[in-house]
């Protein structure tokens, strides 16, 4: 009787065991289901570039309107990056690298193979996904996704949206060395981030938003106006409220040193 009772005993903590393990290969290690639409990409190749850990600090000072006009003054123009937006120029541009899917007056996206071989799975519903433009210059993909929100690629690292951004919005210091970028996250507000660039890539050192939150104890949702004084030096004007007469700003210097934050 002690055998037939052990014996039912470790049938019941198999199945146990069994039941567990199932439930934990039905989803990611991010908590999403393993059969959401994801990303189709080539085969397994080398990781992504990542960005590099924060080594800088940034001392965030608010500035009166005056004060901010007159450094705005002698700031350097911002000139836009070089994109393809054309939806014929594209395909032939990034054949065999980007399969798309048309239909109509947009591109969708099928299938990227990115140039390093990696596979990258993303959990964004491609469904909802328009081309957008694409930077030659830097190899990346822009996407419009569902809520209007940014999605890009860089398609040679396979670097995706908060590494890379939109490269539209990207303002860059007199030297190029540095620049603000922003990603538009679907509803109201971006987020931000200074990039450096280093050997012919730029890469994230520092997200804008956590250290304003930390250093002001307001939340950084829509910044305008942007322009740097030099490579260290960083101005913006915080929209506050929306007006018909004008919009209402608080506007900002942001001083960026080494060290830590």
């Amino acid at each position: 009787m002690r055998s037939k009772f052990l014996k039912k005993i470790s049938v019941i903590v198999f199945l146990s065991i069994v039941v567990l393990s199932c439930d934990q290969k039905g989803t990611t290690n991010r908590g999403v289901p393993s059969k959401a639409r994801q990303v189709s990409v080539a085969n397994e190749g080398p990781a992504p570039l990542k960005s590099r850990p924060q080594t800088i600090d940034l001392a965030i000072e608010k500035i009166s309107s005056a004060k901010f006009l007159s450094a705005k003054q002698s700031a350097k123009v911002n000139i836009p990056l070089e994109k393809i937006t054309d939806l014929k120029i594209v395909q032939e541009k990034l054949a065999g690298i980007v399969e798309f899917e048309e239909h109509g007056n947009y591109l969708g996206i099928k299938k990227i193979n990115f140039r390093n071989g990696h596979s990258v799975q993303n959990e964004v519903d491609l469904s909802e996904c328009a081309f957008v433009s694409y930077f030659p210059s830097e190899d990346v993909l822009l996407l419009e996704c569902g809520h209007t929100m940014d999605v890009s690629f860089d398609l040679s690292t396979g670097q995706t949206t908060y590494e890379i951004g939109n490269l539209n919005f990207v303002t860059i210091s007199p030297s190029g060395k540095y620049r603000l970028n922003k990603v538009f996250e679907g509803q109201e507000c971006y987020s931000h981030f200074i990039q450096v660039r280093e050997n012919g890539k730029f890469k994230k050192i520092a997200e804008l938003n956590d250290f304003f939150v930390k250093k002001t104890g307001k939340w950084l949702c829509v910044i305008e106006q942007e322009f740097w004084s030099d490579d260290s030096t960083l101005y913006f004007g915080l929209l506050t409220a929306y007006k018909e007469e004008g919009n209402e700003y608080e506007f900002y210097r942001v001083n960026m040193t080494n060290g830590s934050n």
